[in-house]
């Protein structure tokens, strides 16, 4: 066994800069602490909208469509107020990019559309659930400087609700009141199947999801215990995308042949949107900024340093791939040896690694970022993925990761074959 070395360091200059202090890890519902008229932690109401949750309306699914209101021929009008500042356009900007490039939802800025979202500085972060009618606020204050928390609030206007709220998420999730203030604990109510619908399955790396102790000290609690530093990444996921896409009916006429579970893009036909480790015209390749190693039937071993040249807080992640490959139809392995200067935190929102060894390459399998946590080193991770890829994500600073990896003669094709429970798309369970 030998450990090659690389480097991945990007000298940061179009990157969005937060400042140069590396800031307490907040959420949208740290960001609204102390605002009226909340609900579910960063969530904005009608009246309407009220009485429905609140059962005192009667409830159709019709009904509930007509509260959760779509908007038309999915083009979303906005504007910026003058006291919004530059930094905050180009994230918003970014964010509405993003949305727009992956999905069939467009954004035009008006200031004199019939229905308009209205961006502002002040009061945390925090939307409106779909389209109300006239204009509507989408507050996004100092405390929400982070490329996943603008798709978040965008994605509350375009009527999506967070992920813990699924009907669902017991499941999922196990919730503690325990340190909850008591005016808070309505924004743990789950929602109902005729509130809202799943388009997909529960998330842990959705930017619609909150972090472990959002709301008090193990308030969230994965019932998955791998995933409990992912709870709360603000990173945006495939599955986000395919939400957005449900929710709007989006589709071209003709659908490409998309590999590891891409889809054929709303936005240019002619291509697939991809799961992340995967990119391509058709999700067939790794993504730039990868590093491509060949398992062999031993052991290796393998750091990288990835990350920027300079300290410096960014609003959103520089990514970099490792793409582990072997031969057709073997069982690659993959130890994680050694992080360091990984920040730990939960959500893992300064830095982390995902090795994708999942059947569904679509899902976002467990970030780590705490050294401290060992029981994670040095433990063999067998891969339902042949390229295996390892995402490497950074938002200041450098990491150093350390691995080893082979291949074993298992066959891939041994495993069963399932879906996710949503779409036809079939994987190695």
């Amino acid at each position: 066994m030998f450990l090659r070395p690389s480097t991945l360091l990007l000298t940061l200059f179009l990157a969005l800069v937060a400042g140069s202090a590396i800031r307490k890890d907040v959420d949208e519902f740290d960001s609204n602490k102390g605002k009226d008229g909340i609900v579910d932690g960063d969530i904005m109401l009608t009246e309407a909208q009220l009485r429905i949750l609140n059962g005192t309306a009667k409830r159709s699914k019709r009904q509930i469509t007509k509260i959760w209101k779509k908007w038309p021929d999915a083009k979303v009008f906005y504007y910026y107020e003058n006291e919004f500042t530059s930094l905050k356009r180009e994230l918003m900007s970014y964010a509405m990019a993003h949305i727009s490039s992956n999905t069939c939802v467009k954004f035009q800025e008006s200031n004199s559309a019939t229905n308009r979202i209205r961006f502002t500085n002040t009061g945390g972060c925090a939307s409106y659930i779909g389209m109300n009618g006239g204009e509507q606020t989408l507050w996004f204050g100092d405390g929400c400087l982070i490329f996943g928390t603008a798709v978040h609030e965008i994605m509350h206007s375009l009527g999506l609700f967070h992920t813990h709220s699924r009907f669902d998420r017991d499941n999922f999730l196990s919730v503690s009141y325990k340190d909850v203030p008591e005016n808070m604990v309505g924004n743990l109510e789950k929602e109902t199947e005729q509130t809202t619908y799943n388009a997909v399955p529960f998330e842990y790396g959705s930017t619609m999801l909150y972090r472990y102790n959002t709301f008090g000290e193990g308030t969230l609690v994965s019932k998955n215990e791998d995933y409990q530093k992912t709870m709360g990444l603000r990173r945006v996921s495939f599955y986000d995308l395919v939400n957005i896409n449900v929710r709007y009916s989006c589709g071209c006429a003709k659908s490409l042949t998309c590999e590891n579970g891409g889809y054929t893009n709303p936005s240019n036909c002619a291509t697939c949107v991809c799961p992340t480790g995967f990119a391509g015209t058709l999700c067939n390749e790794a993504p730039s900024n990868t590093i491509k190693l060949t398992a062999e039937s031993y052991w290796k071993g393998y750091w990288v340093n990835f990350g920027y040249s300079t300290s410096i807080q960014t609003t959103n992640y520089y990514l970099a791939y490792l793409w582990i490959t072997a031969p057709a139809d073997k069982t690659i392995e993959v130890k994680i040896m050694d992080l360091s200067g990984f920040t730990c935190s939960y959500g893992c929102n300064y830095n982390g690694v995902e090795v994708k060894y999942m059947g569904d390459p679509r899902i976002t399998n467990p970030l780590r970022c705490c050294a401290q946590d060992t029981e994670y080193l040095n433990q063999v991770i067998s891969s339902k993925q042949n390229p295996t890829p390892i995402v490497m994500q950074q938002r200041y600073g450098s990491s150093k990761l350390t691995i080893h990896y082979r291949y074993v003669d298992t066959p891939l094709s041994s495993n069963k074959k399932s879906t996710n429970g949503y779409d036809n798309y079939q994987y190695y369970v």
